[in-house]
């Protein structure tokens, strides 16, 4: 009699809930503004406002004229000494962050490390946790630096099956039904295995126990 397990889960299963969580977090940050302070000291206004009215009472012989050019020459000592300063005051934003952890199942794990590593796709998420659990940098992208440490994990971390004490296991690869590789040896496979991936196959390893 055989028995037919899979050994990694095919592209066709749904993707396997994000094991991390959501968590909300808050930070305070410095934000700029700007503020105009001063304007003209004492006696700049009233330096401009004598220069205003001796200038208004030459141009025109007039006392009138002269009390507006004192007012008009003391607004433009005072609005001459203004300035803009920067000041800044504390801001609190809040978000959601999440918050990766370990996924136990190793052969879903394995499936969503093949998948990635051959292009396809998984949530912002799984990623995080795959990432965490393989110990890469968990930013939720999978480039060049998570594509070496999750051949490295796998290579120190291979999915074995358990067998029955006394049996022995055969590992076969299947492609559209198609059984094109066997052998007892599941690193063997596993290597033709990401060779057709790399190609762009799609396969899965059964193992049959006798």
């Amino acid at each position: 009699m055989k028995i037919f397990v899979p050994a990694i889960l095919t592209a066709l299963i749904t993707t396997p809930l994000a094991a991390g969580t959501y968590e909300t977090r808050c930070s305070v940050k410095k934000v700029p503004y700007q503020v105009t302070v001063g304007g003209g000291n004492t006696e700049e206004i009233l330096g401009g406002a004598i220069i205003g009215g001796v200038i208004g009472k030459a141009a025109t012989g007039d006392d009138g004229a002269a009390v507006a050019g004192a007012i008009i020459g003391g607004a433009v000592a005072s609005e001459a000494g203004k300035k803009k300063v920067t000041k800044y005051r504390e801001v609190e934003t809040c978000g959601k962050v999440y918050i990766p952890d370990f996924i136990d199942d190793q052969y879903a794990l394995r499936d969503s490390i093949l998948r990635l590593n051959s292009g396809g796709s998984e949530s912002r998420e799984r990623i995080m946790d795959v990432q965490y659990t393989i110990g890469a940098s968990h930013d939720g992208s999978w480039g060049p630096r998570s594509i070496a440490a999750a051949n490295t994990y796998l290579d120190d971390h291979p999915v074995t099956e358990v067998v029955d004490e006394g049996k022995s296991a055969l590992y076969s690869l299947i492609v559209n039904g198609v059984v094109v590789a066997s052998s007892p040896d599941v690193i063997e496979i596993d290597e033709i295995q990401k060779s057709l991936t790399e190609a762009g196959v799609d396969s899965e390893i059964i193992v049959s126990v006798e």
